[in-house]
C-alpha cells in the first residue's frame, strides 16, 4: 500500500508539548514544542527504521525538541546525583542537596554547576583493587524501590506518541572509571591479573542493569534504551577495540540482546572521539549513536556504514536563527538529498543546540517535509 503524498496541513500545529513533571535537564530551560498533524506517529515513525525499512521522514532525536521522550524517574540514585530527573512525578528540588550527592553504589558525585555535570572526585577511588570490588561497594536490592510510585507517576508523562526512551547514567565503562579513576580502570583493563575482577565486576552490573531494565519496563512503556558509556576523550579511546571487543562486549551484547527481546532499541551514548570504536559498535548490536559533531565525523561515517543496519545521529545544518526561509529550505533540501539513501536520524549531540545560538526555529519543519517527500513513494 503506498504512502499518502506530503500534504501542508501535516505541519499545521494541533497543539503544544511540554514534558511535564520533574523535568531538570541540569538546570536547563525546556521549551514548549508544537504538535504537528503527520500520518503516522513519531513513535511509529522510530519503529520503520528500526525495523531497516524507510522511515515516512527522518527522526530527531535528542533530549528535548525531537521524537522522543527522555526518561530518567528520580527512582535511580544517579539521575538526582547528575540533575537528570525527567520523570513525571513533581518539580524536583536539588537545592537543599549540597554538591555533593550520593548515587548507585554508594559512589559521591560532585555537582560542578560551570559545567552542567558531575563527576567523582580525582584521587580518591572508591575501588582500589577490582580483584576485592565486592569488598568496597554493593547493588542494592530493586525489591526495595517504590515501583508503584513510579507507575503511577508516569502515566501521563509516558502517555504521549513519542518513542520513550530510558536513560542509564553509567554503564560498565563509566561506572568501573568512576570507581577506580581513570587511568587505574584503563590499567586493569589491560593487565592480566586484573581482567578477571573486571570481567566479574561487569557481570554483575550487568545483570543488575537487565534486571533494572526489566522492572521499568514491566510498569511503564518503554521504547529504547540509552546507556551512558564514554569509551573515548578528546583525542582517542581510553583503550584499544581489541580491548573493547574482549573486556566490554560479552557483557554489553547481554544488555542488549535483552533490550531487543523486549521490542526495545538500544541507543549507545558515547562521548569523545571515537571513529575506531564504530565497527565495535556496530559489532555489539547496538542500534543508534549519535557523537559529538566537534570530534567525529558522523556525516562520513554515516555514508560509510550505511549498508549496515546501524543508525546515525547526522547533525542537521547549522543555521544562524535569523536566516531567511529560503536559505533554511535550501539547507534543509541539500541535507536531506545527501542522506537520504543512509540510516540515520538528526543527532550529533543536539540537544544543547536546539536551545541555542544555532538552532533555526524553522529547522525541525524543514527536515520533516523534505525527508517525508523524499520517502513518500515507499511502499
Amino acid at each position: 500500500m503506498s504512502r499518502p503524498k506530503f500534504n501542508p496541513n501535516e505541519l499545521k500545529s494541533t497543539g503544544a508539548f511540554y514534558p511535564k513533571g520533574g523535568v531538570d535537564f541540569s538546570g536547563m530551560e525546556i521549551p514548549p514544542e508544537p504538535i504537528r498533524n503527520k500520518p503516522i506517529s513519531p513513535r511509529e515513525n522510530w519503529k520503520l527504521l528500526l525495523e531497516g525499512k524507510k522511515p515516512y521522514w527522518i527522526p530527531i532525536s535528542g533530549f528535548f525538541m525531537s521524537d522522543s521522550v527522555q526518561f530518567r524517574p528520580r527512582i535511580h540514585p544517579d539521575n538526582i546525583a547528575n540533575h537528570q530527573v525527567m520523570d513525571g512525578g513533581p518539580p524536583f528540588d536539588f537545592s537543599n542537596l549540597g554538591n555533593v550527592i550520593e548515587g548507585l553504589n554508594g559512589l559521591m558525585w560532585h555537582w560542578v554547576e560551570d559545567v552542567k555535570g558531575a563527576t567523582m572526585q580525582p584521587g580518591k577511588p572508591v575501588v582500589p583493587d577490582i580483584n576485592r570490588w565486592e569488598e568496597f561497594i554493593s547493588f542494592p536490592d530493586l525489591d526495595g524501590w517504590d515501583w508503584d510510585s513510579l507507575e503511577k507517576d508516569n502515566i501521563e508523562y509516558l502517555g504521549t506518541n513519542k518513542m520513550n526512551q530510558l536513560g542509564i547514567q553509567c554503564g560498565l565503562w563509566e561506572r568501573l572509571m568512576a570507581m577506580m579513576d581513570v587511568v587505574e580502570a584503563c590499567i586493569a583493563m589491560y593487565e592480566d591479573d586484573q581482567k578477571i575482577g573486571v570481567h566479574r565486576f561487569f557481570d554483575t552490573y550487568a545483570d543488575w542493569i537487565i534486571d533494572y531494565i526489566r522492572r521499568v519496563a514491566d510498569r511503564v512503556r518503554i521504547d529504547s534504551v540509552t546507556i551512558h558509556e564514554d569509551w573515548a576523550h578528546e583525542r582517542a579511546p581510553f583503550f584499544s577495540p581489541d580491548i573493547a571487543r574482549e573486556m566490554i562486549l560479552p557483557h554489553q551484547k547481554r544488555i542488549i540482546d535483552y533490550v531487543h527481546s523486549r521490542g526495545m532499541l538500544y541507543d549507545i551514548h558515547c562521548c569523545g572521539a571515537c571513529q575506531m570504536l564504530v565497527p565495535v559498535f556496530i559489532e555489539s548490536g547496538a542500534d543508534f549513536w549519535g557523537g559529538q559533531t566537534a570530534l567525529n565525523d558522523l556525516r562520513s561515517y554515516a555514508k560509510q556504514y550505511k549498508d549496515t543496519n546501524f543508525i546515525f545521529g547526522v547533525p542537521s545544518p547549522e543555521i544562524e536563527p535569523e536566516e531567511s526561509e529560503e536559505v533554511v529550505r535550501a539547507a534543509v533540501k541539500k541535507w536531506v538529498d545527501d542522506y537520504k539513501n543512509c540510516r540515520v536520524a538528526v543527532g550529533g549531540m543536539r540537544p544543547m543546540a536546539q536551545m541555542g545560538k544555532q538552532f533555526h526555529p524553522m529547522i525541525n519543519d524543514a527536515i520533516y517535509e523534505y525527508s517525508r517527500i523524499a520517502y513518500q513513494d515507499e511502499e
